[in-house]
């Protein structure tokens, strides 16, 4: 029988080496609230044989962020980005099925939740639990938030294919999440034109690339100022709102790893990465658009993140998005999944999460290949 423990403020902490620790140690130890300022949840840690992930708690109303909300990911963000397609037919039809599945599914069927393997991040590593360490997990957790249904982060399509056979102890569903985009090196074989292109680029801005890590006021304000242009103006305002104290942790912390190019004078852009097993996990990113076009700053950094995962030896995972851009560069798609865990909540909850599931599952692969997400 796999061992569970789940951990709090307060408990023995694992090693300080552990990826749990380096990255979300401070939620443990202060809630969401002072890092992610459009959320205020309880971070714990559940220890399964050794393996150490994060649990983000969300009691119901605690979240107007698409990274700690269902509702908001698969309903509002949704709609936020519905609108920004260009096609108009396309645009008015995807906002009239996505009001219809608002219309079913109230938040509140939703939104009293547990996360498992969240790293309050867009991307965190895979979801490594055997079927028989999911059951335990799960039965942990309908042990300690009975009213509260769970969502599993990042699982494989082979866990989703595995949960989803009738003999499965967990009772977990998949839902369809996205398609990620992955990149390795593989030598002797010439790599697009584009990868070529953008690799220019980034020999061109070599000399005004280095590595954050002090945080100083100056650099900690810009940071923020750069992800808020992408993220919040540009985007959505349902993405993490990340306040000063994000940037100070993930200079300081040092598990993020931030790099920052400096053009016209100033730094105008900075991506992050971070090591999970086997991958380098591209992270948070922050430019000025107008500069990142002039320069090619966004396409420099996607060429560094691929360099340092060919120096490293590593997959280089660049999340979801842009995926026209990113198979032009050779990334391969990955369909990421979620596993759902609601069977022993009341009928009604019970009928929207399986609505919810059965919508995604049937429509989302189709949208996020047609649109090239």
């Amino acid at each position: 029988m796999p061992s569970v423990r789940i951990l709090e403020a307060g408990d023995p902490r694992p090693g300080p080496g552990l990826l749990a620790t380096r990255l979300v140690g401070h939620y443990v130890e202060h809630g969401t609230a002072p890092y992610l300022a459009n959320t205020r949840h309880r971070v714990l840690l559940a220890d399964v044989d050794g393996q150490v992930l994060p649990l983000v708690v969300n009691d119901g109303d605690d979240s107007r962020c698409y990274l700690t909300s269902p509702y908001v990911n698969y309903i509002s963000y949704a709609e936020d980005f519905a609108r920004s397609v260009k096609e108009r037919a396309v645009r008015w039809g995807l906002l009239a099925f996505i009001r219809a599945v608002r219309a079913a599914i109230p938040r509140r069927h939703l939104d009293r939740v547990v996360y498992v393997n969240h790293w309050l991040l867009a991307t965190g590593p895979e979801l490594a639990l055997s079927t028989p360490q999911l059951a335990a997990l799960t039965e942990a957790l309908q042990a300690r938030f009975p009213e509260h249904a769970f969502v599993f982060k990042r699982a494989s399509a082979a866990t989703a294919e595995e949960v989803e056979r009738g003999d499965s102890p967990s009772r977990l569903h998949a839902i369809f999440n996205r398609q990620m985009y992955r990149w390795r090196h593989e030598p002797g074989l010439k790599p697009p034109r584009e990868f070529r292109q953008d690799r220019g680029l980034l020999q061109r801005h070599q000399p005004h690339l280095r590595r954050l890590t002090t945080a100083e006021p100056d650099t900690v304000s810009r940071l923020g100022a750069l992800y808020r242009a992408l993220y919040l103006d540009k985007y959505s305002e349902l993405n993490a709102h990340f306040t000063p104290a994000w940037f100070e942790a993930a200079l300081q912390q040092g598990a993020l790893e931030v790099y920052g190019i400096d053009v016209e004078g100033g730094l105008h852009y900075f991506v992050t990465c971070f090591e999970a097993g086997d991958e380098l996990i591209g992270s948070v990113v922050g430019h000025d658009p107008a500069l990142s076009r002039k320069h090619g700053l966004y396409r420099a950094g996607v060429s560094h993140l691929m360099r340092l995962a060919e120096e490293r030896g590593l997959t280089l995972n660049l999340s979801s998005g842009s995926g026209e851009f990113k198979r032009k560069r050779g990334c391969t798609p990955w369909t990421e999944y979620e596993l759902l865990g609601f069977e022993h909540l009341p009928w009604r909850a019970r009928h929207s999460w399986s609505l919810l599931r059965g919508i995604y599952n049937a429509v989302g692969p189709r949208v996020f290949t047609a649109l090239s997400i």
